[in-house]
C-alpha cells in the first residue's frame, strides 16, 4: 500500500491518502494524529467492504466526478452537499471523519475529515488537478466538464 503524506502549503495541517486505495483522505495537525486517522479510515473501509462482501477497492475503483470546482475555502459539510447531488449518502460519521458511499455504485466510498477547512490537496485529488481551481474569492461555482 503506497501512502502519500503532504504538508499543506500554509503549514496548518498534514494530508495523507493511499495512492492505490481510492477515496481515502485524511487531514490532521500533526503526523502522529494523521497516522491514527489513516489507520481508522482504512479500517472503516475494510469493515464496510467485508460487511457487503465486496472486494477492497483498488486504483481502478476511483470515483470520477464530471464537474469543475472553483473554491477558496471549502468545509466538509459543503463538499458533502455536492456529493449528495452525485448520489452519495453518509455511511458513517463521527466528530473526526465521514464515510460516504455512492448509491448507484456501492463499491465507491469516500472517506473525508470533518473540518471547516478542507485541504486543497484533498479537493484536487477528488476532482482532478484540472477540475479543481483554487481562487481568491469566497464563492463556489460548479459546471459540467466538456465531454
Amino acid at each position: 500500500m503506497k501512502i502519500i503524506v503532504k504538508k499543506e502549503f500554509d503549514g496548518r495541517s498534514y494530508v495523507a491518502y493511499c495512492e492505490n486505495v481510492p477515496g481515502v483522505y485524511v487531514q490532521a495537525p500533526s503526523k502522529e494524529v494523521l497516522d491514527q486517522r489513516l489507520k481508522k479510515a482504512l479500517s472503516l473501509l475494510k469493515h464496510f467492504c467485508q460487511e457487503r462482501n465486496q472486494p477492497f477497492p483498488t486504483g481502478a475503483d476511483k470515483p470520477i466526478f464530471d464537474v469543475r470546482i472553483k473554491f477558496n475555502r471549502l468545509s466538509s459539510d459543503k463538499l458533502i452537499e455536492l456529493f449528495r447531488k452525485k448520489n452519495y449518502h453518509i455511511e458513517y460519521n463521527d466528530s473526526e471523519s465521514i464515510m460516504l458511499m455512492n448509491s448507484d455504485f456501492p463499491f465507491n466510498h469516500i472517506h473525508l475529515p470533518v473540518t471547516d477547512y478542507l485541504s486543497p490537496i484533498i479537493i484536487r485529488k477528488l476532482f482532478g488537478l484540472n477540475n479543481a481551481i483554487y481562487v481568491g474569492k469566497n464563492n463556489l461555482k460548479l459546471r459540467k466538464t466538456a465531454p
